[in-house]
């Protein structure tokens, strides 16, 4: 492109005027077609735009920051288990992190593995113990850790514990669970420890269930339907009668696989005269195919029973199984609304120490350090206590980790590494800093997601700081958990659309914020799926050919995230630092709303500034800070000098971060 003198001293004049404006408007909103060619950093910077090249010190191998990988055993390595992921330990290695969340590895029922049967021992469809050892000894090799997946909030009900204690009502197993003949009432009374603080609001029929090895009730029943009044009767009988081929009603009792039809005698009335045998009573039902849609009718709460020739009104909302008044019959608790779940008990917790569940669950744990586990992610904490606003959570967490600390530190100087997952909003999770060092901070990604969306960037900081406010209140030395999505969670990637630019913007956030971040597998190469097929299709297994072709490829967003880790196991500011906000750009949701700005500052006194422009267009930047040098460019960033002036030209959802003087 060619210009005359008169022209470039125009735009020279009308570029100085631009930035020397308190308002600093952007110099150039519109691309300049001519090319963009890089230039050495240590090169004077020109009057025109060109190719801004970080220039970073060369890391020394030491892995200064936090960095944790999660990954799910039966889907990160091509063979599933723990000799695979011992194969892969350079590929963790390579991508900077410092430790592996396992997900549960303890013998369950379940592919997911959060139903444990034996907290002492390893999923055999994982391998051996000593596959495990070796896992272990791998890692620690490489410089990483291990934190287990740990579950205090309920077992299996094929958990040994729990097969004892519904057998036998003396058994010393019974108090590490939640029973109960009649829940409702027993809970409006205080009866029971984890579900006192509420009262009777603590009720929840959907979370009890019947033992399933209560005595059947086995007899010949007449069941009389009057769906004029949905109302049901069921006296005694002699003989059973047989389907006559009418009727659109049916009952669903015991271990049938089909719904039993009533015979329409007319007039609104079913009948239907059967053998019956059941641990856990009967339901009605509206259709042979479907449970959804009001279609399920039964007790309008399992407190409330049939009694022989009296006739009981149904419930299609509550519609809890429909059980007899004269049988005792033992329900538990399961706050997950599941009946293969069961809730430990751990007793009032002014006295949560002494109880023998407590004690079970602390012994494990201290089994698993002896063999070289290096901390703890501590699943649903907030559902320990059903109450998840009280103290007793907290409380709860703090004697645990305490216990296990204790014991960590006869043979670590340093203490014991827990986080803890409450699923909630940032005021929800702070008061349970009182218990746990670490908390991860779901409203990280939330507050991201919408920023990245949205094109907005000016608020993101601020926003952090806040909730960095609200943790410092319940302790000082909080570690935040920071991270983009999990396993419980639709992928990064697909809530950004599978935009590549949104999703590279997404890692350069996380991994130059202020926290100890996590990395879910596959996030490094952009692996997307959502949860609408159900929580599998976001555990699907790595797909090891894209890691070989990013891996090949300087540009791909594998490499980026490798660039991205090196830079902050490098640097100390973005390692540990404490985050604080740039006056300029944290307050501006005008000329540069788009912009997300922020400093780090290391113990050392070491401090960077970091921005990225979340928008869908480019921005020019007046550099105003006393800064020393680029090391970390982005997507498309540009430079310029004018008149003594730096400025940055930051395109679409492009990223910079400078070492301050």
């Amino acid at each position: 492109m060619k210009f005359n003198l008169l022209s470039i001293a125009a735009i020279a004049f009308l570029t100085l005027m631009s930035g020397c404006k308190d308002d600093d408007k952007t110099i150039d909103p519109t691309p300049d077609p001519s090319p963009v060619t890089p230039v050495d950093p240590d090169q004077p910077i020109s009057d025109q735009w060109t190719a801004l090249v970080a220039n970073p010190d060369s890391w020394d191998g030491v892995k200064r920051s936090p960095i944790t990988y999660q990954t799910l055993v039966y889907s990160f390595s091509k063979t599933g288990d723990f000799k695979g992921m011992a194969d892969k330990m350079d590929y963790i290695d390579d991508l900077g992190a410092s430790a592996i969340w396992l997900s549960p590895i303890h013998p369950s029922p379940s592919y997911h593995g959060y139903d444990v049967m034996d907290y002492d021992k390893v999923n055999p469809k994982f391998g051996t113990e000593e596959d495990f050892d070796n896992l272990v000894k791998v890692a620690h090799e490489h410089g990483i850790k291990i934190y287990l997946d740990f579950i205090l909030n309920h077992t299996s009900t094929q958990h040994p514990w729990f097969v004892e204690a519904k057998h036998d009502t003396n058994s010393d197993k019974r108090d590490y669970y939640i029973f109960s003949t009649d829940p409702k009432s027993d809970i409006a009374a205080g009866k029971i420890a984890a579900i006192s603080k509420e009262g009777a609001n603590g009720y929840n029929s959907g979370e009890w269930f019947t033992v399933d090895e209560s005595e059947a009730r086995s007899a010949i029943y007449k069941f009389s339907l009057n769906w004029n009044d949905k109302t049901i009767t069921v006296t005694e009988a002699t003989t059973p009668d047989e389907y006559d081929g009418k009727g659109d009603k049916y009952l669903w009792y015991g271990e049938v696989t089909e719904a039993l039809p009533l015979n329409d005698m007319g007039g609104g009335i079913y009948e239907r005269t059967i053998e019956y045998s059941s641990t856990w009573g009967f339901l009605v039902r509206s259709s042979n195919t479907t449970w959804d849609g009001g279609t399920k009718y039964g007790a309008a709460s399992s407190t409330d029973k049939i009694t022989l020739g009296e006739p009981m009104k149904l419930n299609n909302t509550t519609a809890a199984n429909i059980q007899f008044s004269d049988i005792d019959t033992w329900q538990y608790h399961s706050h997950f609304y599941t009946d293969t779940f069961a809730d430990l008990n751990y007793g009032p917790i002014d006295d949560v120490e002494n109880h023998p569940a407590f004690k079970a669950v602390v012994e494990s744990a201290k089994g698993w350090i002896d063999r070289g586990v290096d901390g703890f992610r501590l699943d649903a904490v907030k559902h320990i206590y059903h109450s998840a606003t009280s103290d007793e959570n907290p409380r709860f967490l703090e004697a645990f980790y305490h216990a296990v600390n204790e014991h960590y530190k006869k043979t670590h100087s340093e203490d014991i590494y827990v986080v803890g997952e409450v699923f909630s909003g940032v005021n929800e999770v702070a008061p349970y800093y009182a218990g746990l060092p670490a908390l991860f901070e779901f409203d990280f990604w939330n507050r991201l997601e919408y920023a990245i969306n949205d094109g907005t960037g000016t608020y993101f900081a601020k926003d952090i700081k806040s909730y960095q406010e609200k943790y410092a209140k319940y302790r000082q030395d909080y570690i935040e958990a920071t991270k983009l999505t999990n396993h419980d969670e639709d992928r990064a990637a697909f809530k950004l659309g599978d935009n590549a630019n949104k999703i590279r913007l997404a890692a350069a956030v996380l991994l130059t914020s202020a926290g100890q971040p996590y990395i879910y597998y596959g996030e490094e190469i952009g692996m997307s799926a959502g949860k609408g097929g159900g929580d599998e299709d976001v555990r699907k297994p790595l797909d090891w050919s894209t890691v070989e072709k990013q891996a090949a490829d300087e540009q791909s967003l594998l490499s980026t995230y490798r660039k991205l880790t090196t830079l902050r196991n490098t640097y100390p500011a973005l390692a540990e630092g404490k985050l604080s906000l740039h006056e300029k750009y944290c307050n501006d949701d005008k000329i540069y709303r788009q912009v997300g700005a922020w400093y780090l500052t290391a113990s050392n006194g070491q401090k960077v500034l970091v921005m990225h422009n979340f928008g869908a267009t480019q921005i020019n930047i007046p550099m105003e800070d006393g800064l020393d040098k680029c090391i970390l460019s982005l997507g498309a960033v540009d430079k310029r000098k004018v008149d003594g002036k730096v400025y940055n030209r930051l395109g679409a959802y492009s990223s910079v971060v400078y070492l301050c003087k």
